[in-house]
């Protein structure tokens, strides 16, 4: 089995403390069987237990990132202000906390979650995968990537902003590649990429002579722009303090706007190479 496809190590001990917290040892042993995880009950105390299980997991399971999930669902999708009459404001406040930790944790790792107990390793790269499938002659593929992207946005913003970049990112790359159009594949960014692509494309305001072409035009280089600002300073792939990721934090329907701009650009920009 690829080590990406278990449970990270920093990840099994943070949930061995979450766990510890939230959970007593019967909703542990109920936790575990609901998420499919070995039959075997390790012992010991909760934190020890928890930790054990997920070790287990990785070695016996089939799929330890399905398990992951499972485990995480009611945790990750409770609404903190939603409290039951034995539950207080700490409560809240705690839990609000874990769901912090948990995310990072997992941004940190390369994995998101999704609605409905789902793991997907939505921060690694897609540029070369999908550049791979595009050059197979699959334009498909980019509906596939934007349709994952929008189901991280209400569960996090920020990252499906940045997976949205990444795709335009391998769509200018997979334009480039097939019109032998000479790029830096390690340091090319989204400003470096786009205008080689608009010029070869026909799409540079300059030169075109219709005022509203003009303006389409334009509109496109911002959408380039705005993304590239997005994924670069409000992503989850740089470290901040609990302060700026709130200053920082992109609203669902803020993402949601970036994914389907982005969705437009891509396409159009893949259906010129092939056409």
């Amino acid at each position: 089995m690829n080590s990406s496809e278990k449970i990270p190590s920093p990840i099994i001990g943070l949930l061995g403390d979450v766990f510890n917290d939230v959970h007593t040892h019967a909703e542990i042993d109920r936790l575990f069987a609901y998420a499919d995880a070995p039959i075997e009950k390790p012992e010991g105390n909760k934190v020890q237990k928890t930790v054990d299980w997920l070790r287990l997991t990785n070695k016996r399971s089939s799929n330890p990132l399905s398990v992951l999930g499972a485990l995480l669902e009611d945790l990750l999708e409770r609404d903190p202000s939603v409290r039951n009459y034995w539950q207080d404001e700490a409560w809240s406040k705690l839990l609000e906390q874990n769901q912090a930790k948990i995310r990072a944790a997992l941004t940190k790792a390369g994995l998101s979650y999704r609605t409905g107990g789902n793991i997907d390793t939505a921060s690694a790269s897609p540029v070369a995968s999908l550049q791979e499938i595009v050059a197979m002659g699959g334009l498909k593929a980019i509906e596939i990537e934007m349709d994952r992207a929008l189901k991280m946005v209400n569960d996090d913003p920020n990252a499906a902003a940045h997976y949205a970049g990444n795709i335009l990112e391998a769509s200018l790359k997979a334009y480039l590649n097939a019109k032998l159009i000479a790029f830096n594949d390690e340091t090319a960014t989204l400003s470096d990429l786009w205008p080689l692509v608009r010029g070869d494309i026909g799409l540079n305001p300059k030169d075109l002579e219709s005022k509203d072409l003009k303006k389409i035009a334009s509109g496109l280089n911002s959408i380039v722009d705005g993304t590239m600002y997005l994924r670069n300073k409000k992503s989850g792939a740089h470290g901040r303090t609990e302060e700026q990721t709130k200053e920082i934090a992109l609203r669902p329907r803020h993402a949601r706007l970036v994914v389907h701009s982005v969705h437009t650009l891509s396409m159009y920009v893949l259906e010129c190479m092939a056409g």
